[in-house]
């Protein structure tokens, strides 16, 4: 029974043989091991409930695989950035804080889920499932697998499921946008706006500026830091990479087969149906009468693949007798998903009616989620497989290198030795180069290289995480500081902000007096080297405008005294005078409403589970362990 499965991890052999050598441990151990101050790692206590570090670490390594599989190289460059990394941490870590006050303020409102409801969730889950049915093998190897007995992973469940049964009822009823809200929004997204725009040409106003010495003088002397030469440094380095253990990862069928077994969630198609389509425009001159001839027809039970060829217009699925093909949740209009998901094999829907005109829908077939069959997605599970090992063997590699390369710390050599890594040599780095080649051009790497206790020891620095799967170790055997240019060499360099700076100073001037002006008098003639271009209609991100100064035009007030905005527009001294709002049609909107309506779901939902946790929080008693958790960044950080 899976009832006794939950409970036998507690009661079999093994749990009391460790539980004797646990008891063991404690009296050879005797009174002095209690002697000796233990320290606290645990970053915080919520309630009774210690958040661990490991449990952290394993929270965050959990996020940033997540990023790695929605953004991939990109989200490498953001890890690589120490402030980001740091705070993703700690948003993980306040995370947890607010999971674990949920659950506890749950707990003592007296929900209790029963072991029936627990077994039943666990039989319904695709992940113990082999050919659509629950297995009881594959549940204990899944959950062994996840380093719990039975009996842990049901309560975990348990407290998930109480957890969900308070939070989802309440989320999810709150966070249906009201139709003013999408409107208003639409309205506001879609606006265009039509301006006057009026360009200043620098060059032609710079041409009769200069820049005396004293203004030089004095101009270098308050921007020193734009003429400062680069500290540089010099290091020997040893590089791990993840991706190139991967070349000698082997296996066998069998291999595949089981990591199969253990993560078929990884693999699962979603469920989809087979749908076909009928469409009858709205602008259509016959709609009205071949929406009534297409409902007689159903109504009489005709072939709908022939009623498709006959009267949709749907260009693309006409031909084919409306069909669609196979149709997952995320492909269709909201409106149209929902139907479709609501019917069973054969059933045809009641007509839709939108913007673009009625849809009738048959689901042909229904197809529930699977995992195909091993032999089509062989080398899926491979790469996949692949993947795994080397992050294993990536980490064992990366406690070696942490090890050796501390317990000899005068040279990389022993380590790259034991590793089988190749010594690299930096011969010179400036700081800030960012044309420098990877990995020498990452924040994290440079922050090691320039980190004042890595360059003035002459030993080994800690292990420098450069992302996910890459980290480093560095010696550095040179260094220079950063050293301020001399007046002599910057002179001309100087001279020249200095004249851009009048003149931009110049520019602004004459487009301003040139903007009061236009508001006493319209036909006012336009000042020399400006250029104007009228009536230029502009949408929010157009490509006419920098996004800077499109920002600021569309934060023209409509009915201000000043309806103009100066600034920079790609280079140019430039200024926009309002000159009409403009809105956009009803089919456009309607569409935006439809797009908004799914990301205000999100916004909403999101700031309703945030209210939850923060109510959860306030019953919780939360104390942080700083000391803890600098230690652990500190440690992720390789400072």
């Amino acid at each position: 029974m899976l009832s006794d499965k939950l409970r036998e991890g507690a009661q079999g052999k093994i749990f009391k043989l460790l539980f004797w050598i646990i008891i063991l441990s404690f009296i050879f151990a005797g009174v002095g091991g209690y002697l000796i101050p233990r320290l606290n790692t645990d970053p915080v206590t919520v309630g009774d409930y210690k958040i661990s570090a490991n449990e952290w670490t394993e929270q965050y390594n959990r996020q940033t695989q997540q990023l790695h599989r929605l953004y991939g190289g990109q989200a490498s460059k953001l890890l690589e950035n120490r402030e980001y990394a740091s705070a993703l941490r700690l948003q993980v870590l306040e995370s947890m804080i607010d999971n674990v006050s949920l659950s506890s303020a749950v707990y003592q409102s007296d929900v209790r889920i029963g072991d029936e409801q627990v077994r039943e969730v666990i039989r319904r889950t695709p992940a113990f499932q082999r050919d659509g049915k629950f297995d009881n093998e594959l549940y204990l190897a899944s959950v062994r697998n996840m380093g719990m007995n039975p009996e842990y992973f049901g309560e975990q469940l348990r407290i998930s499921l109480m957890t969900d049964f308070v939070r989802n009822p309440l989320v999810n009823s709150g966070a249906l946008p009201l139709p003013y809200e999408l409107d208003a929004m639409g309205k506001l997204l879609t606006q265009n706006r039509v301006i006057d725009l009026y360009s200043l040409d620098l060059a032609a106003i710079s041409k009769d500026l200069q820049a005396d010495d004293n203004e030089i003088k004095a101009y270098y002397d308050n921007h020193q830091a734009e003429y400062m030469a680069p500290a540089k440094v010099s290091f020997t380095y040893l590089l791990l990479d993840a991706n190139a253990l991967k070349k000698d990862i082997s296996y066998t069928d069998e291999d595949l087969q089981n990591y199969l077994s253990l993560n078929r969630d990884d693999f699962s198609r979603p469920e989809s149906r087979t749908v076909r389509h009928i469409l009858v425009k709205a602008d259509a001159a016959d709609s009205a009468e071949r929406i009534t001839q297409v409902d007689e027809a159903l109504a009489k039970g005709e072939d709908f693949a022939k009623l498709a060829g006959k009267y949709s217009d749907d260009p693309g699925t006409k031909a084919n007798g409306g069909l669609m093909g196979q149709i997952a949740r995320g492909d269709l209009a909201p409106n149209l998903e929902e139907a479709v998901f609501a019917l069973n094999a054969g059933e045809v829907s009641a007509k839709i009616q939108d913007n673009f005109g009625t849809h009738y829908l048959k689901v042909e077939g229904v197809n529930e989620a699977t995992v195909p069959p091993f032999a089509e997605i062989k080398n899926e599970v491979a790469q996949a497989y692949v993947n795994a090992r080397a992050s294993e063997l990536y980490q064992e590699k990366l406690n070696t290198l942490s090890d050796l390369s501390f317990e000899n710390p005068d040279s990389l050599d022993v380590t790259a030795e034991n590793l089988q890594l190749e010594v690299k040599e930096c011969s010179s780095l400036s700081q800030g180069d960012l044309q420098a080649p990877w990995p020498l051009n990452t924040e994290a790497l440079q922050d090691a290289a320039f980190n004042e206790e890595n360059y003035s020891s002459g030993i080994n620095s800690p292990v420098i995480t450069i992302s996910d799967t890459t980290a480093a170790v560095i010696n550095v055997n040179d260094y220079h500081e950063a050293q301020l240019l001399p007046l002599t060499e910057v002179k001309d360099k100087a001279a020249a902000a200095v004249i851009k700076h009048k003149a931009e100073t110049k520019a602004a001037k004459i487009l301003a007096d040139f903007a009061r002006a236009l508001q006493d008098d319209p036909d006012t003639a336009l000042p020399a080297d400006v250029t104007v271009v009228s009536n230029l209609k502009v949408e929010r991100g157009s490509a006419d405008l920098d996004p800077a100064f499109g920002q600021a035009v569309f934060a023209i007030t409509q009915d201000g005294a000043e309806r103009y905005v100066i600034g920079d527009n790609k280079g140019r001294e430039s200024l926009a005078v309002l000159k009409d709002v403009g809105a956009a049609d009803e089919q456009v909107l309607s569409e935006y409403a439809g797009l908004m309506r799914t990301q205000l779901v999100q916004y909403y939902q999101d700031k309703l589970q945030r209210a939850l946790y923060a109510g959860a929080r306030s019953l919780s008693e939360i104390e942080y362990n700083q000391e803890a958790i600098d230690m652990i960044n500190q440690q992720n950080q390789g400072e």
